[in-house]
């Protein structure tokens, strides 16, 4: 090495006093470590000089660098150095700074295979100058001290992450303890391609499942519940997926007791759980069983039913006493009356009590919801320019004004036409005897879209609100209470029924909607009916008129009826059309005479008859003897087989005036012509 001035202590104004790291320096041969060792002094470096390799290997970890001579790097103990670097740590890569002398020709194989072995190796031809060694010793020792630093680094991230997953296992350990001691039912599922699978449940969920918790974690719902309650939790899980916020519903399980009442009733919140991405995947439930509390619902709901029932048994016996006595007294008079004049007005007072309690019965069944209705889908500015407006603005006075307002584009509603016109009407009753010197009833009709969460009757999805509102005196909070119970009137006895904004709620939740009122002292009514938005397109009409045949040239008809007097009051209209009826007492005898091809061109038939068979099951028998022969059905029952008659199918309710009574039958007739 040639002598020159060393650098300043280029060292020291970098290293800290308590970093100082030493470099080893091999180089037994003559006073060359001695030199070495001098010129790293005066730069500030601090460094060792080790007398043989078997010395350095023991210096490898603590050394800040390696000074070694290449013709050192030989003998028996160069195999423990070249393992005692391969050992280093992961942070650790040992800088090897070797002096050797420059070569007229390439290195052999083994020797870059030595130099390759050692890892971060520096090659220093000499003669070497001071400068150059203090240098590549100075990055050497920074090299050190970054993984020093690192190695110190990592060592606190280290035990950071310890501490921190010591921490999370505690917390999961404190979560799970909770979950699992929690009294109410808790689970956890993961949505999957086969379906909801159970991550977690506790012991309290265990009894709700009826499994251990060991036969159900990793399963699908599918593997795990009944059918029919794993498709209910399928269907509002998916629900929940979908739409990111909290679903609840009830579910009844287990089989019914002897009362018919279900064994548990159990309340399920299912709250979405984010997860790392953006795809909602995994669901916490809770169910609460509610059973006894459901069980006091019912409870109250019987008392209640049992009160409304005897209120409206005495409406109903008061109501139908009055058109009794018309009907006995009427009949009683009949007998004695001489003048025609007389009789004919004794008969039409007759005519009107029959038809004041065929309309009473079926406000009842529509506000008992045992009417079954016909919906279709109805265009309600159609519906209200075609007559329905008309006719609510007859019911109104002179004095009364009247506005209609139908948003553009309004879609068509799945409702019973004729019922919703009897449920405009009712409302315009009322509206006009709410405003005695006048005013105004303004109709407007507009889309609104519910949600089951914020709705009270628990409707979701398209409705459209036709909404009523009056400028009248309006109601003050207790008629209000009361305003849609059966038999409630304000009105002075014999000025009303009290069933007309009973029939208006029983018609609307029957549809599958709702009605609300609003009111205030003074400042007037609004009744909003919600009817569903018809997934189906208008009705096209039919451009195909085909021919009816005069009722009066007559039909065969089959008539099956078990009542007698009812039979024979039938038999004498028919005639009177001018039809020739037979009469059957049952179902059996009509299929016995039809199956011997008596001539007949019309099945009349009582839809609830004794004997096994009803009316709809001897249409059904008829239609596959006799495919072409027309069925009309009539019934004075809304509940029983009557629900199940198919919409299209021709129905005539009793009671019936025997102009209803020819036009059903030509409808009947007109459709199988057709």
């Amino acid at each position: 090495m040639r002598a020159r001035p060393a650098p300043d202590r280029v060292g020291s104004d970098w290293l800290a006093d308590d970093m100082m790291l030493a470099l080893s320096i091999l180089a037994p041969q003559g006073r060359e470590a001695a030199v070495i060792q001098g010129v790293l002094d005066r730069a500030g470096v601090k460094a060792v000089c080790i007398p043989t390799l078997a010395d350095l290997i023991p210096t490898i970890a603590e050394a800040a660098g390696i000074v070694v001579t290449e013709e050192t790097l030989t003998g028996p103990d160069l195999p423990a150095l070249l393992a005692a670097v391969a050992s280093q740590p992961a942070w650790s890569d040992l800088s090897f700074l070797v002096l050797a002398t420059k070569q007229s020709r390439p290195r052999s194989a083994t020797q870059v295979a030595l130099l390759q072995a050692l890892g971060n190796t520096l090659l220093l031809e000499r003669p070497l100058d001071a400068d150059t060694l203090v240098r590549a010793a100075t990055s050497a020792i920074r090299a050190r001290a970054r993984q020093l630093s690192a190695r110190e680094l990592n060592a606190t991230l280290e035990q950071r992450m310890l501490d921190r997953t010591a921490a999370a296992r505690q917390s999961e350990a404190e979560l799970r303890a909770m979950f699992d001691s929690f009294p109410e039912s808790l689970f956890l599922v993961n949505a999957t391609a086969d379906g909801p699978v159970f991550e977690h449940v506790n012991p309290a969920a265990e009894a709700v499942i009826g499994r251990p918790a060991a036969d159900v974690l990793g399963r699908t719902v599918s593997q795990t519940l009944p059918p029919q309650r794993a498709a209910v939790l399928e269907l509002n899980v998916a629900r929940c997926l979908q739409t990111g916020s909290t679903v609840r519903y009830v579910s009844e399980i287990a089989g019914p007791l002897a009362d018919g009442l279900p064994e548990r009733v159990l309340d399920f919140v299912l709250t979405p759980i984010p997860g790392e991405g953006p795809k909602l995947s995994r669901v916490m439930g809770v169910a609460r069983d509610v059973t006894a509390r459901s069980l006091l619902e019912v409870k109250l709901r019987q008392a209640q039913k049992m009160e409304a029932v005897g209120q409206l048994t005495g409406g109903v016996a008061h109501d139908f006493n009055n058109l009794l006595q018309v009907v006995v007294g009427g009949l009683a008079l009949l007998e004695r009356a001489q003048d025609a004049a007389r009789r004919s007005q004794l008969i039409e007072s007759i005519r009107r009590a029959a038809l004041r309690g065929g309309e009473l019965t079926k406000r009842l069944l529509t506000v008992a919801r045992r009417q079954q209705l016909r919906p279709a889908p109805l265009d309600l500015r159609t519906w209200l320019d075609a007559g329905a407006g008309e006719l609510m603005t007859r019911a109104l006075r002179g004095d009364i004004a009247t506005v209609v307002m139908i948003a553009l584009d309004l879609p068509p509603v799945l409702v019973d036409a004729a019922e919703l016109e009897l449920a405009l009407l009712n409302i315009a009753v009322n509206a006009r005897e709410a405003m005695p010197s006048g005013g105004t009833v303004r109709v407007t009709a507009a889309p609104v879209s519910l949600s089951v969460d914020g709705d009270p009757d628990g409707l979701h999805g398209a409705f459209v609100q036709l909404a009523i509102a009056d400028t009248g005196v309006g109601m003050d909070a207790a008629t209000q209470a009361r305003v849609f119970e059966p038999f409630f009137t304000t009105k002075e006895i014999g000025q009303g029924t009290g069933l007309g904004l009973a029939q208006v709620y029983g018609f609307a939740r029957q549809s599958g909607g709702s009605v609300r009122l609003t009111s205030q002292a003074g400042k007037g009514t609004t009744v909003t009916l919600l009817l569903p938005v018809s997934a189906e397109s208008l009705a096209t009409p039919p451009q195909k008129q085909v021919a009816v045949p005069d009722g009066a040239s007559g039909y065969s008809i089959l008539v099956c009826e078990d009542d007698e007097d009812v039979a024979a009051l039938v038999v004498d209209l028919l005639r009177q059309l001018g039809h020739t009826p037979t009469r059957v007492a049952g179902a059996v005898a009509a299929v016995n005479i039809l199956s011997q091809d008596w001539p007949c061109d019309l099945l009349f038939t009582d839809v609830l008859m004794p004997g096994g068979m009803d009316g709809l099951a001897l249409a059904r028998e008829v239609r596959r003897h006799r495919p072409g022969l027309p069925v009309l059905l009539t019934t004075g029952y809304a509940g029983g087989g009557a629900a199940d008659v198919p919409l299209g199918v021709p129905l005539l309710r009793k009671p019936y005036r025997i102009e209803q009574l020819q036009s059903a039958i030509d409808r009947t007739m007109t459709a199988a012509l057709a």
